[in-house]
């Protein structure tokens, strides 16, 4: 199923497995992103792999995260490949990192103020003052990092407001992130807010993405069990998220 969207231009939206992913390149999400943070309404973006989708035909709560978000990447070979077989083809990967790093260097150009959540304490203070060297003039109006108790919540909010940022990053580690920004969504200020998993490790250094070449091969969950061999327990996810998409592609399966 391909359905439309309004953006401002058109863009393909595909259905794999029952989850919208918006088939469109890094430039037109940033794009996006940018336009979004100033408007009057939270904006929510998810980076959607192989294994979020698939887990969201287990997770109904995900499932229904996913349909709400305002914009869904494709962040993952294996998804690109599922908009391929599915007549849909997406342009190109748009990984949640690489989405980061270009709203960042849009932020900073454009005064944007930003807040940065979640990771280990030691983790987001790396990553703030990489963030700061990599793009001179980003303005970070506030952090916290995720290691906080269920009673801060309201705290937490409260600053965020308080900053008004127009990009919030979010790194929690799917699913625990999209369900945050979604439990939360009403009670945020208007901006662009992204789930980055993982990313401020990277950004601080702290973990390596793959090679370019790999990356462009469609290989880094290669390097990440390579790097991280308890990954091969999830990666058994992806043979099994190809067979449904194959089954949905044929006809055979409806989601």
């Amino acid at each position: 199923m391909i359905s439309y969207l309004n953006h401002g231009e058109q863009e393909a939206r595909v259905d794999v497995l029952g989850m919208p992913v918006d088939c469109l390149t890094m430039e037109q999400a940033t794009s996006q992103v940018c336009h979004a943070w100033q408007g009057d309404k939270v904006f929510h973006v998810v980076t959607a792999n192989a294994e979020m989708i698939y887990t969201s035909m287990h997770d109904p709560e995900l499932a229904e995260i996913i349909r709400s978000a305002q914009l869904v990447t494709a962040d993952g070979a294996g998804v690109v490949k599922a908009s391929r077989l599915l007549g849909c083809p997406a342009p190109e990967r748009v990984a949640g990192y690489d989405l980061m790093l270009k709203c960042l260097e849009k932020a900073a150009r454009n005064n944007a103020p930003v807040y940065l959540l979640g990771a280990h304490p030691d983790v987001l203070n790396q990553a703030r003052q990489r963030a700061e060297k990599l793009f001179p003039g980003l303005s970070v109006a506030g952090a916290r990092d995720g290691y906080f108790k269920e009673e801060e919540q309201k705290q937490i909010l409260e600053e965020i407001c308080a900053c008004g940022p127009a990009l919030l990053l979010v790194a929690m580690g799917v699913p625990r992130q999209e369900k945050w920004i979604y439990e939360h969504k009403e009670k945020l200020p208007p901006c662009a807010v992204i789930g980055v998993g993982g990313s401020f490790d990277v950004l601080a250094g702290k973990s390596r993405r793959a090679p370019l070449w790999m990356q462009r091969a469609g290989l880094e969950w290669l390097y990440r069990v390579y790097r991280e061999p308890r990954r091969l327990i999830r990666v058994r996810i992806l043979p099994l998220f190809l067979a449904w998409v194959l089954l949905q592609a044929a006809g055979l399966k409806r989601f």
